[in-house]
């Protein structure tokens, strides 16, 4: 990326992608300012638990379905966060019952459109934390080395929203060059179907990929170390 904020290898603009993002993605702004006065806040003698809040392993296949689909409510930081947190929710309750996932829709489009860290990862990496507490740094590490290296899309849905065809390895964990060089690849614009799609199946990745290292972690059988 040159000092004009422009990714010339991928013909595709930083701006362009951050404006993009954002306008697909405006209204999630607006719903997360709604959906915080839906939760119920916690009693007043209740005392926040400092993480970790503790982890039951996950099917990997059914995380990614649900982060799929969710990413179509909320889209991507949502997608990955819920489709973790909402199943621990009902496995585990105690502190995740006073959280509510739909907070985390600010991640959309790299943090509010700005094209930054992916959402996908953010979500990985707030999920992990609360389930792992410190020990997830390693965890997100390895997601994020993953991501950058890893062509995606994998996932396959049984009920594709759009019909899509390349992959694309990022190289980066940043919004805006992920998008833009699969974009660039596929031959689609921002708005497509095709990119709203690609991002919903990236979503679905990512959180199988964090529930495997997440139930590897549990099992005692890691290959991560901590701070790495």
């Amino acid at each position: 990326m040159n000092g004009n904020g422009h990714v010339s290898q991928e013909g595709v603009s930083r701006r362009e992608i951050i404006i993009g993002v954002s306008r697909v993605a405006a209204g999630a702004a607006i719903l997360s300012g709604g959906t915080a006065k839906l939760a119920a806040p916690a009693a007043a003698s209740t005392t926040p638990s400092l993480t970790p809040w503790g982890y039951r392993k996950l099917d990997p296949a059914m995380t990614a379905a649900l982060a799929y689909e969710n990413w179509y409510k909320n889209y991507c930081c949502y997608a990955v966060a819920s489709s973790i947190i909402d199943q621990l929710r009902e496995q585990i309750g105690g502190p995740y019952n006073n959280l509510a996932t739909e907070e985390f829709v600010f991640g959309h489009g790299g943090s509010v459109g700005w094209g930054t860290l992916c959402g996908t990862l953010m979500g990985a990496g707030l999920a992990a934390n609360f389930a792992a507490g410190k020990e997830s740094e390693s965890i997100l590490n390895d997601v994020i080395a993953w991501y950058g290296d890893t062509p995606l899309p994998i996932f396959k849905p049984a009920g594709a929203r759009a019909t899509i065809h390349q992959v694309n390895a990022a190289g980066s964990p940043l919004c805006h060059i992920s998008v833009g060089k699969w974009m660039k690849k596929e031959g689609v614009g921002l708005a497509s179907a095709e990119r709203k799609d690609r991002c919903a199946r990236v979503a679905a990745d990512v959180a199988f990929h964090t529930v495997t290292l997440l139930n590897k972690w549990a099992d005692g059988e890691s290959r991560m170390q901590n701070g790495s």
